[in-house]
């Protein structure tokens, strides 16, 4: 696909940080180039690859050039520390790391310790190698290496919030699959136009690469979230689609100039969206919203959230219909397809999904059934198939004997006009064993009192034993909730 785009569109730019671009003929020729390096300084087809670094266009060039060797991307993500890369080397057995300056540090370190090439996007560090120079010396010359579509293509690590992260294999096939999804629902991609991607390709918004690419499109970089930057990239002709996770909506509509909007269509994902920002999102920008589910063992495509699914203020409350080419379904603790408003796990099957966990067996077995990948995301479905999440099933909360799913408490909770973003857990309890807890980010002096008589009529026994208010959500590296650290900062007030 990469070589077919480059012969089909050469002059379109395929990948722009700010600072430099290339066109996809000049995109794949140092892609070429680099694959042919790997081979002379020895790396065989099929060994693990990390990159460590912030979105720039080199990490672009790498990821090409990875592809086109027939190596194994592990994409290490660059807000972990030195402790993380270790395990990930550790695990992936990793035999090159491309990296940028700002990693020089962490990148001797693990040379030091597994004996890896280091390829600097910039100056070589003693010791390492250089992309430029490599670049530079090697031949252009187009390399047919053997090709399996069942071939290992990435090593995605999870988030790891309950312990170790483990590292998602992804055939090339499942990542064509995705590039493939993406271009199915998100509408056609013209040759020449952008999408702005202000979130690390190293996880979600990398997906979005390949499908552009292959379109005879590109991606813009952001190295770094700006919502000024935002505003004024929506101004470029050929820029019609944004990517970016919820939390950033409320500072790209903080940062409003006097810019017209020029995005046609803005793609979020990742976790939850607060419903004063939906709303707040939908009367500016109008039906220009996406949203999409997914996650790591099956990659941004489970369902989808359409424009005009956004306007019906119920509907916008899913997560959308199942990707056309995915089969979703959710099934209760018997194994049954639930009935609409039923209670049950969200479970999907496609061509898009992992090949397994890295060195996991008996982890792949427990979520992977004849073909069927056990997400441990509970929903409910109503009678027109929209899929509303309700939470992780080891998040759901048993307070006084019944179930209560943090996500239908988070809704409700979410449309009283005080409250900016909610995070309902359960915590630790004498008298109901759990208690249903409410973290509340506002910035308008919410009353407790005022918000519980709010929401009292409409959950009943759901309604929370506790509610706090804070300032901020705590979120991990990944840009999530961060739950483990607000159950700790909850024990210590309680303490």
């Amino acid at each position: 696909m990469l070589r077919r785009a480059a012969g089909t569109f050469p002059h379109s730019v395929a990948v722009d940080d700010g600072r430099r671009s290339w066109t996809a003929a000049g995109l794949l020729a140092r892609g070429e180039r680099l694959a042919n390096a790997l081979d002379e300084l020895g790396v065989p087809t099929e060994a693990a690859v990390g990159v460590l670094s912030h979105n720039r266009s080199a990490y672009v060039e790498a990821d090409v050039a990875i592809a086109l060797g027939r190596r194994v991307r592990v994409a290490l993500n660059a807000r972990l520390h030195l402790e993380d890369f270790r395990y990930m080397a550790e695990d992936a057995d990793l035999r090159v790391l491309f990296h940028s300056a700002e990693f020089d540090e962490a990148a001797a370190a693990l040379r030091e310790e597994f004996g890896l090439i280091t390829i600097s996007f910039d100056d070589p560090i003693p010791g390492g190698l250089g992309m430029e120079k490599l670049i530079a010396d090697a031949s252009g010359e187009r390399r047919v290496r053997p090709a399996d579509p069942e071939g290992l293509a990435w090593i995605s690590y999870t988030s790891g919030t309950t312990g170790r992260p483990k590292g998602v294999e992804l055939s090339h096939r499942a990542v064509l699959a995705v590039a493939l999804n993406l271009l199915l629902e998100l509408g056609q991609v013209e040759p020449g136009e952008q999408i702005v991607l202000t979130q690390p390709i190293s996880h979600g918004a990398g997906y979005f690469v390949l499908p552009y690419l292959m379109s005879g499109a590109g991606v813009y970089l952001m190295p770094a979230f700006d919502p000024a930057r935002v505003w004024e990239l929506g101004r470029k002709p050929s820029v019609r689609t944004l990517k970016l996770v919820p939390s950033m909506l409320d500072p790209i509509l903080d940062a409003e100039t006097q810019s017209a909007w020029g995005y046609d269509s803005i793609v979020y994902g990742a976790s939850g969206i607060p419903q004063a920002t939906l709303a707040r999102a939908m009367e500016r920008f109008g039906p220009t919203l996406i949203q999409d589910y997914g996650q790591s063992e099956a990659p941004v495509t489970i369902t989808c959230l359409q424009k005009a699914d956004h306007v019906d203020p119920d509907t916008r409350l899913s997560a959308g219909l199942p990707w056309r080419s995915v089969a979703v379904e959710v099934r209760g603790e018997d194994g049954r397809v639930v009935a609409p408003g039923e209670l049950g796990e969200v479970f999907v099957r496609g061509r898009h999904l992992m090949t397994g966990y890295h060195n996991k067996p008996r982890a792949t077995a427990e979520v992977i059934t004849d073909g069927w990948i056990h997400t441990k995301d509970m929903a409910t479905v109503d009678d027109r198939g929209f899929v509303y999440l309700r939470g992780r099933r080891d998040e759901m909360i048993v307070t006084g004997g019944f179930n209560v799913a943090p996500r239908e408490v988070e809704d409700v909770i979410g449309t009283h006009r005080g409250v900016d973003e909610v995070v309902v857990l359960g915590m630790p309890d004498e008298r109901w064993g759990m208690a249903v807890t409410a973290v509340v980010r506002s910035a308008d002096g919410l009353q407790v009192d005022d918000l519980i008589d709010f929401v009292r009529p409409r959950l009943g026994i759901r309604t929370p034993k506790r509610v706090v208010v804070w300032g901020d959500i705590p979120r991990n590296s990944y840009g999530k909730v961060d739950r483990f650290a607000i159950r700790s900062r909850l024990d210590q007030e309680v303490g």
